[in-house]
């Protein structure tokens, strides 16, 4: 495939073509011109354009749970599928083991995305290799809290359920403030007198954050 097409993909026209070539041969088809330079090099440009916006995105959380979410960014299978989106499997040059093995081909993909991002760096600047990088990862900052927020919707179902109680209703209404979006979801238990409130970029978010004050204080009551 035209190497023009994945320029057109990514948004960006190389001007070092040779930098680009570099980017998507393997070394099992050349031990001496190969990406693996430039993957060690894209390596660091993701981890630090994720951790960058992490750390602008997500002013609340702690050092920890940062490299959480990090980690999951930048996991090899996060990458892979990166970059398969952008369709970086038709234009590796590898060896004729590995293209014809596609599961091979897709282990290895997540790597030429970083050798592409090191390239990119190269070309141009970070600011360059950053805007690629977003635009390539979509990272969505409120699927990676749901992920890693325990489901407290379920926790709080299955307690209810344990004292044959009805389940909770959740009342969730949208809000807007400084042109942003966001929910806000209540639930109260009256035979508990407990209620809980929750706020959250989604309507998810904000429920699960809702019974997960309801669980808190239910703890606290001794339930």
């Amino acid at each position: 495939m035209s190497l023009g097409k994945l320029e057109n993909s990514i948004g960006y026209k190389f001007k070092n073509k040779k930098l680009l070539d570099e980017a998507i041969t393997h070394k099992s088809i050349n031990s001496d011109f190969n990406n693996e330079r430039l993957e060690f090099l894209g390596d660091s440009v993701i981890s630090l354009v994720v951790s960058e916006a992490l750390h602008l995105e997500e002013n609340s959380l702690d050092e920890g749970k940062l490299s959480i979410y990090r980690s999951r960014i930048v996991s090899r299978s996060s990458l892979n599928k990166a970059g398969l989106k952008i369709k970086l499997d038709k234009y590796l040059q590898a060896g004729s083991t590995l293209k014809n093995n596609q599961n091979l081909t897709e282990t290895i993909i997540g790597n030429t995305l970083e050798a592409l991002i090191g390239a990119i760096f190269l070309d141009s600047d970070f600011l360059k290799a950053k805007e690629i990088t977003l635009a390539v990862l979509e990272i969505d900052f409120s699927k990676l809290l749901l992920e890693e927020q325990k489901d407290s919707k379920t926790l709080l179902q299955e307690f209810l359920q344990s004292l044959d109680e009805d389940l909770p209703e959740y009342v969730t209404s949208e809000k807007k403030q400084n042109g942003e979006i966001y929910f806000v979801s209540k639930v109260t238990l009256p035979i508990h007198n407990v209620f809980g409130e929750g706020q959250g970029k989604s309507k998810k978010l904000a429920e699960q954050e809702a019974a997960s004050n309801v669980l808190i204080m239910l703890n606290k009551d001794g339930k």
